[in-house]
């Protein structure tokens, strides 16, 4: 892909003025993360078939992610001088979400993988990377629907910050909620179809799970295989970065190799995250059992 064909990438300016530079700055990101890319089904770059589609203009996600962060600081300034919400009044809502979060996630790891039979995707990009249609593409509606989805993730954040739940608010939960939906924002605008489908299918797998714990912990404490959920994560991450690995190594540019790189150094950050967190949470004896281990030792 020469720079003179990446120069036809400008973004049709049907903004307004105020956001003119939100066009410019989407231009800007795709040349850069599509130098090299060479799909099997080739699409002017100038009408790639999903940047019309709603919520996709970089304003939106720029926007979003704002208002979520903003929500965050000035959420936990506010409730420092406000009780927390009683459960009596989030458990409806609390209900009503995880069972919506249980169905959609299942669907999108269901139709993820219904759609990689139906296009004969491999499971691995090896030797060569699955065929990526950017004309017309088979993962793109599914792609757009994940994308969409981490919007109604940021409702765990408003639960936390409304029930005074701090200790859930750390850094890898913020960052986490606010990175992902950003990424995908990239990935619905340029990586649209092809190997994307293994990220939607182990992704929306373990938000299933996860949903269905959070859906259990509304009604009992004893849940057995809480520790069992990290370690499921941290095996979907090891999943990613395997198909991160290959795709880099194969050589080739059907999905954007840049984007891959991308992908692999993001997924390296989730990993290193949640192994804390796992280290934190369940290999470190508490500090009152440790001085009464001390005391029984005296």
């Amino acid at each position: 892909m020469s720079v003179e064909t990446l120069t036809s990438l400008n973004v049709t300016n049907t903004s307004p003025v105020a956001w003119a530079w939100c066009d410019e700055l989407t231009t800007q990101i795709l040349e850069f993360s599509l130098k090299g890319w060479e799909p099997n089904v080739v699409a002017p770059l100038d009408a790639l078939p999903t940047k019309d589609w709603p919520m996709v203009q970089l304003q939106d996600a720029l926007m979003i992610t704002g208002a979520y962060l903003l929500f965050v600081a000035l959420g936990g300034l506010v409730m420092q001088f406000l009780p927390p919400v009683p459960d009596k009044y989030m458990y409806p809502l609390k209900f009503v979400y995880n069972v919506v979060q249980i169905f959609l996630c299942a669907y999108m790891s269901v139709e993820a993988g219904i759609l990689a039979y139906r296009n004969n995707y491999s499971l691995l990009p090896w030797p060569t990377c699955n065929y990526f249609n950017a004309a017309s593409p088979a993962v793109g509606n599914l792609m757009w629907m994940f994308y969409i989805s981490k919007i109604l993730d940021f409702f765990d954040t408003i639960t936390i910050v409304l029930q005074k739940k701090w200790k859930q608010l750390s850094f890898l939960h913020v960052y986490h909620h606010s990175s992902v939906f950003m990424f995908y924002w990239l990935n619905v605008r340029a990586a649209y179809d092809g190997d994307i489908f293994l990220t939607i299918l182990l992704n929306g797998s373990i938000h299933t799970v996860m949903y269905t714990y959070y859906f259990l912990a509304m009604h009992t404490k004893d849940i057995w295989w809480k520790r069992y959920l990290t370690m499921m994560q941290m095996v979907q991450f090891s999943c990613m970065l395997l198909q991160a690995v290959l795709m880099m190594a194969n050589g080739d540019a059907s999905f954007p190799p840049r984007l891959t790189v991308g992908y692999f150094a993001y997924i390296c950050t989730m990993f290193g995250l949640f192994l804390n967190f796992y280290l934190q949470s369940y290999t470190k004896k508490p500090k009152e059992a440790v001085e009464g281990d001390k005391a029984k030792k005296i």
